[in-house]
C-alpha cells in the first residue's frame, strides 16, 4: 500500500521500461521519469490520479504510449518533450481546467486530436519542431484560455485552421519555419495577438486583408528566408501607422 507516496522521481533510469500499476497510490502528486531512454509506456491506472499536478515524460526517446489522462483533474503540467517516438495522444473526453502547460515539442505526432479544445484551462502549448505534423484541429478556437502557442520548424504544417470565434488571451503565436500557403482570413478573430513570428515562412506568400484588423499586434517577425509580398504594412496595421526599424526583418510594430 502507497497511500502516503506524493512523488515519484526516476530521472535517468536508463533500464526502466515500464512501471507498474499506481492504482495503491492514489495520493501522488508528482512523476518525473525523464531521460528514461527505455521506458515505453505508462499504466492506465494513471488516469485515477485525482491529485497528480506535474507528469514528466521529457526526452524519454522510445516513450510511445501515453494512456488517458482527462481523469487526473489536478494535472497542471505534461510534458512529453523529446519523446520523439510517440506518434499519438489520448482522445480528452471531458473538459479539463487544470491543465496549464502542455509541452510536445520534438514528438512524432501527426495530429492532435479534435477534442483538444476540452483542454479548456490550458494557457501554453509548445509543439515546436514537431516534423510530422500536418495539420492542427479546427477546435483549437475552443483554447479561449491560451496566451502561447509555439509551432517552430514544425516543417510540414502546410494549414492554420480558421479562428472560428474571439480568443481574447492568445498573445503570442510562433509558426516560424513552418510549411504555411496562407493565414486564415479569420486570423482577426486573435483580438488579443501582440507576437506573431513567421521567420523562414518559405511558402507564404501573402498576408490576408483581415491580417491589419489585429490592433493588439506590437511585434512581427518576418527574418530569414521568405518570398511574401506585404501590401501596405508601413502604412497601418490596426489602425496605427507603422514605422519599421529593419526593412529585411520586420520585429517592431508601434
Amino acid at each position: 500500500d502507497l497511500v502516503n507516496l506524493k512523488v515519484i522521481t526516476l530521472d535517468y533510469s536508463q533500464n526502466l521500461v515500464r512501471i507498474p500499476d499506481l492504482s495503491s497510490a492514489p495520493n501522488l502528486e508528482k512523476i518525473n521519469l525523464r531521460w528514461c531512454s527505455n521506458l515505453r509506456e505508462l499504466p492506465s491506472s494513471l488516469q485515477h490520479l485525482e491529485k497528480l499536478t506535474l507528469l514528466s515524460v521529457r526526452d524519454s526517446e522510445n516513450f510511445r504510449s501515453l494512456p488517458s489522462f482527462y481523469k487526473a483533474t489536478s494535472l497542471t503540467k505534461l510534458d512529453l518533450g523529446g519523446c520523439s517516438n510517440l506518434c499519438s495522444f489520448p482522445q480528452i473526453m471531458g473538459t479539463m481546467e487544470s491543465l496549464r502547460h502542455l509541452y510536445l515539442s520534438w514528438i512524432a505526432l501527426k495530429e492532435l486530436p479534435s477534442s483538444i479544445g476540452n483542454l479548456i484551462g490550458l494557457e501554453h502549448l509548445n509543439m515546436n519542431n514537431c516534423k510530422h505534423l500536418v495539420c492542427l484541429p479546427d477546435s483549437f478556437y475552443k483554447l479561449k484560455s491560451l496566451k502561447t502557442f509555439h509551432l517552430r520548424s514544425c516543417l510540414r504544417l502546410e494549414i492554420f485552421p480558421e479562428v472560428m470565434d474571439t480568443m481574447e488571451e492568445l498573445h503570442e503565436l510562433d509558426l516560424s519555419g513552418t510549411a504555411l500557403k496562407e493565414l486564415p482570413s479569420s486570423i482577426d478573430n486573435l483580438i488579443g495577438l501582440k507576437y506573431l513570428s513567421l521567420n523562414d515562412c518559405e511558402s507564404l506568400v501573402c498576408l490576408p486583408d483581415s491580417f491589419y484588423k489585429l490592433k493588439s499586434l506590437l511585434c512581427l517577425n518576418l527574418r530569414g528566408r521568405s518570398n511574401l509580398v506585404v501590401k501596405n504594412l508601413f502604412t497601418a496595421v490596426g489602425g496605427r501607422p507603422v514605422n519599421p526599424k529593419d526593412p529585411q526583418g520586420l520585429s517592431s510594430l508601434k
